[in-house]
């Protein structure tokens, strides 16, 4: 059998920058799980999207180890095909659709522009836990291989919050010191008796694409040294984070948010939250969406 695909970058306000997310369109086809994590294993990206018309749950997300949940990368790449496809709903100047997690809905925004996806934009409700309990600077800055001056002078804290997973969120005064960060191994190790959680969000007022308020990088142990892996999965964490600040005034908020170093692929992402009384926040995530080539896979 013959099953076409596309290849998007998302998040990217270029041309071959971005998260490369494949999308597989299973128009007419039934593939079972095995053959979906063969599949995501071929094209080798960290996830890979398939969309099935005709299914009553028409999008899931696949990695060589099988299902996944939906991210902030995959519900942008399952929504732009959903349109290119016909399976939004048409809004006027924009189209939704809704997609299904734990029971539970996600809906995403697409601009329409004359027939084109534009920008994708979906919203969500955290009730995090946060945790201000957090090592001290000094050793923070060992595991880090950075110098405790990079965050001892940052107006944030780190502390750990936790939405869809715990994650400690570390402060620096500036987006090259977070480029420049690694994973001291042993140092970190010994933080992990107080720890628990060994993902880790760096971020930095600032910005390496020109054009955003805050960089941001994902670290944990299994990552190799100067990877810069995606960062919408913990976007939730991020902004209960600045919620949580003090001196984040009640009401709305947009920020955006890049990804990557000067030599390597850079992501932006847009980001809007409410803040109200109470734990409870209310955000939008989104960016663009840009469509890299398509493709047959022949599949038997």
């Amino acid at each position: 059998m013959t099953i076409e695909y596309a290849l998007l970058d998302v998040f990217a306000n270029a041309p071959f920058q971005g998260t490369q997310i494949p999308v597989v369109n299973l128009a007419g086809h039934t593939l079972d799980e095995a053959a979906k994590k063969a599949i995501a294993s071929e094209f080798q990206q960290t996830e890979t999207v398939f969309i099935q018309p005709e299914h009553p749950v028409p999008a899931s997300v696949y990695t060589a180890k099988g299902p996944q949940h939906f991210g902030a990368h995959t519900i942008l790449a399952a929504s732009f095909m959903a349109f290119e496809l016909g399976l939004s709903k048409s809004e006027g100047a924009f189209a939704s659709f809704l997609l299904e997690q734990d029971s539970g809905l996600i809906e995403s925004f697409i601009d329409d522009r004359d027939g084109v996806p534009g920008a994708i934009q979906f919203a969500r409700v955290l009730s995090p836990t946060v945790d201000r309990y957090t090592p001290e600077v000094a050793r923070l800055a060992a595991a880090l291989n950075t110098e405790e001056k990079h965050i001892s002078f940052s107006k944030y804290k780190s502390m750990v919050v936790s939405v869809d997973r715990p994650t400690l969120i570390v402060p620096f005064t500036r987006p090259e010191h977070v480029v420049a960060a690694s994973l001291n191994h042993e140092r970190w190790a010994e933080l992990l008796g107080d720890m628990y959680t060994s993902e880790l969000f760096l971020f930095a007022p600032g910005s390496i694409t020109g054009g955003t308020e805050f960089h941001g990088r994902l670290l944990n142990p299994g990552l190799a040294k100067d990877v810069y892996p995606p960062i919408g999965n913990v976007m939730p964490e991020f902004i209960a984070y600045l919620a949580e600040q003090q001196e984040t005034a009640t009401g709305t908020h947009t920020f955006s948010v890049d990804r990557g170093s000067v030599a390597t692929r850079k992501s932006v992402l847009h980001v809007e939250f409410d803040k109200k009384n109470g734990r409870e926040v209310r955000c939008r995530i989104g960016g663009n969406v840009i469509k890299m080539g398509e493709g047959k896979l022949f599949y038997s």
